[in-house]
């Protein structure tokens, strides 16, 4: 038994190092949230399909601030589907608390079997609060507790190994906790860093058209619109999430435009006019070919081009106009009738609506608009007023 079980300990342990070389080299292009970081190493320790594991994992983490540890039970369901409880919270004065492994004066793992401390199976339960009995099934035969180290500090605990709990199990689950405390560490360096990114996207955007009338909420009323759009079109997470700052992006160019030109109150002559319908092409120039940029760049040179081909720069047509560059069109358009500038006055949300299904002398929706986008912007038209109502002045 001791051999089959230090031989499941290291399979496991390499499956983990393994997966650990795979998320380092996938982490830096990755958003992670919560739970989403650690679940597939989780679900390599449970039990299942014939492993040694426990019966649930427990993972919590400290927040100071409430004298708490907070997390939740995981448990494999049907051999893939890793479910989490509710939340649990321990408070770290209560004698549950201060007995799991969180200070450097005890030992990293503890492991514990019922017969080792407990007359009965009954009696050994009394050890554990109903926040933590709730979610795991059957009584609490054994259990392994682990601390994590590192910029979050917390604890891992693993109920119910089959037979008992032994030094292997713990020297894997010490692992899974190395685990955890590396892709938490390196997340939380990948967040802050994206943080960095954003903001400065957001700074160039407000110094590109600082020279405008009410640009400061402007590209932020474009950018929730767009975000609205991409969400409700179906759009994988991590695009919609990128389309909700990029968006942003979509008149950087204007940076080389003269603010006389861009303040000029009346018609443009034609030589003006060609200077403005340049911008989107400086955008692309300005935003360079950093991969990070890709959808700003798109939408910086495509947010003037209109379905049917009748757009500028380039006169692009159909699906050959980038998504987030028909995304954002509409997004601008629509805040641009909306809002009040030295040449024109501003509309109402059911005059946009009006426009956006019959047109004027400027916009041919069926013809300037992804019929998709337009579509979509008609089933949550509402939420356009919701967030200009929210965010103008």
């Amino acid at each position: 038994m001791a051999n089959e079980s230090c031989e499941m300990a290291l399979q496991q342990s390499q499956e983990l190092l393994r997966l650990t070389e795979t998320e380092l080299k996938r982490i830096c292009c990755r958003r992670f949230s919560g739970s989403e970081l650690y679940v597939e190493a989780l679900g390599k320790i449970l039990g299942g399909r014939g492993r040694r594991g426990p019966a649930c994992i427990m993972i919590l983490f400290l927040d100071r601030g409430m004298a708490a540890a907070r997390g939740r039970v995981f448990h494999l369901v049907e051999h893939e589907l890793v479910e989490r409880s509710d939340e649990v919270v321990i408070d770290l004065a209560s004698a549950y608390g201060s007995g799991m492994v969180l200070t450097e004066a005890q030992d990293d793992v503890l492991a514990v079997n019922w017969a080792e401390q407990c007359a009965s199976v009954e009696a050994f339960q009394e050890q554990f609060p109903q926040a933590v009995r709730r979610y795991v099934h059957g009584p609490i035969q054994n259990f392994i507790t682990c601390r994590i180290t590192g910029e979050q500090q917390g604890v891992i605990s693993a109920f119910n190994y089959p037979g008992s709990a032994s030094s292997y199990d713990a020297t894997v689950l010490r692992g899974l906790s190395v685990v955890i405390a590396s892709l938490v560490t390196l997340s939380n360096e990948v967040r802050e860093t994206e943080q960095a990114f954003i903001y400065t996207i957001e700074a160039l955007a407000r110094a590109c058209e600082a020279a405008e009338e009410d640009t400061g909420n402007h590209i932020k009323r474009v950018n929730r619109y767009a975000g609205a759009l991409a969400a409700n079109m179906g759009l994988p997470d991590s695009l919609v999430e990128t389309i909700s700052y990029s968006a942003q992006m979509h008149d950087v160019g204007k940076i080389k435009i003269p603010s006389s030109i861009l303040l000029k109150k009346g018609a443009l002559d034609q030589g003006e006019l060609e200077l403005i319908r340049q911008h989107p092409a400086f955008g692309e120039r300005i935003l360079g070919d950093s991969q990070r940029l890709q959808v700003a760049r798109e939408i910086a040179i495509a947010h003037h081009e209109n379905w049917d081909g009748s757009g500028y720069p380039f006169g692009l047509k159909g699906e050959s106009i980038p998504l987030p560059g028909r995304i954002a069109k509409l997004a601008d358009v629509y805040d641009a009738l909306r809002s009040r500038r030295s040449y024109k006055g501003a509309y109402s949300h059911a005059e946009v609506i009006r426009i956006f299904h019959e047109g004027d002398e400027r916009i041919i929706p069926r013809s300037h608009f992804d019929p998709a986008v337009l579509e979509t912007f008609f089933r949550i038209e509402r939420i356009f007023n919701a967030i200009y109502e929210t965010l103008h002045e």
